[in-house]
């Protein structure tokens, strides 16, 4: 990459946190423990503290997270999940692979799931509703465990982009009876590679969810039933456990990022909007401009990496065709306009000033 061009997202780790990382592998390498080893227990016991649950059951990636949750709650062939139509596609092959079916509803503005499309698509066969905090920010989780509580149906949280953000001063990870988290390396709390944990307060979902993850083992002798082999490495848990000391920081500065751009492109773009009562995590930091494709390109061409997030919503997507596609009208209006910019604890405040001066010589052109 040019020394000049601005990355989306810069992985690069300093020579700091390179030796602190490599110090908790040699560990791992030292006690020879490489599946379940202790480093595994204490990032379950630290992550479960952090997001207020009772029970952190690692495992393999964020898919896992919701695979496994939706099979330990009895999730399965003829049952019908209401969830949003914006979102990366393994939040809905999750449960598809156990049978079940989407029912998807409109968003708001805000880009999550709209509670008030909920109780209009709730059938005999619904059986929970499958929240996505999307790009960083919470769901209207009182609305939403007010509809779940009123129509017996569980919710499940995918917290996977909005880990490390609060709503109404409870963090990300500890609503619904589930919350599933991914902990790859593009998400702030990042392993070095794929790895996934779900947090949970119920015993029973807990329990089931230790065995489902070894096959369906139980003291490595008996299966009570089938499984996957959906555990997270010691090697990983090691890395997170390093990496989570400087996670609440790495927040707090793309906050800083997100207010910088708030206040620069203000009346030049549309603006991710956040509710006073919460806190946003900008896993993405989204502004909105009716030529979104042109603005990309001029980024482009001027050094900066932008993207184009889930242009494709789910019920678009060929192996989901056969499901509803009608009243997502915001979801479809506001995907044809939204545009990622850099916003990683990575951006220097030279860049941030670049990218906005780029962003207002674009709109001052037309």
């Amino acid at each position: 990459m040019s020394q000049n061009k601005i990355p989306f997202l810069d992985l690069s780790i300093t020579q700091a946190e390179k030796q602190s990382l490599l110090e908790a592998v040699e560990r791992v390498f030292d006690h020879g423990i490489f599946i379940l080893g202790p480093e595994h227990d204490q990032f379950e016991s630290q992550v479960a503290k952090y997001a207020d649950r009772k029970h952190a059951i690692c495992v393999g990636s964020g898919t896992d997270a919701l695979y496994l949750t939706f099979k330990c709650l009895g999730i399965g062939a003829g049952d019908e999940i209401i969830t949003t139509p914006l979102s990366w596609i393994a939040s809905v092959n999750s449960f598809a692979l156990l049978g079940a079916e989407p029912v998807f509803v409109d968003i708001q503005s805000d880009l999550n799931i709209s509670p008030e499309h909920i109780e209009a698509a709730i059938t005999s066969k619904t059986k929970a509703i499958l929240a996505v905090d999307y790009a960083g920010l919470p769901c209207e989780y009182d609305k939403l465990k007010e509809i779940a509580s009123k129509h017996n149906l569980l919710l499940i949280e995918d917290g996977s982009q909005a880990f490390g953000a609060n709503y109404k001063g409870q963090k990300v990870g500890s609503f619904g009876i589930a919350s599933c988290i991914s902990l790859n390396p593009m998400k702030s709390l990042a392993a070095c590679g794929e790895a996934g944990v779900i947090l949970t307060d119920c015993d029973e979902l807990a329990e089931k969810l230790v065995v489902a993850r070894y096959n369906g083992m139980v003291n490595k002798s008996h299966c009570y039933e089938a499984g996957i082999n959906g555990r997270m490495d010691t090697l990983q848990a090691a890395i997170l456990l390093e990496k989570i000391k400087s996670f609440e920081h790495k927040i707090a500065i793309r906050r800083e990022n997100a207010e910088f751009y708030n206040q620069r492109l203000k009346g030049l773009v549309e603006t991710p909007t956040c509710p006073t009562y919460s806190e946003h995590a900008h896993f993405l930091y989204l502004i909105g401009h009716p030529k979104r494709d042109d603005l990309y390109q001029f980024l482009e061409n001027a050094g900066v990496e932008a993207r184009i997030r889930d242009n494709i919503l789910i019920c678009d997507q060929p192996a989901y065709q056969h499901a509803n596609h009608e009243g997502l009208v915001l979801a479809r209006e506001l995907v044809a306009t939204k545009l990622a910019i850099p916003v990683s604890e990575k951006l220097t405040p030279e860049q941030r000033e670049r990218i906005c001066n780029l962003i207002e010589q674009f709109c001052e052109a037309l």
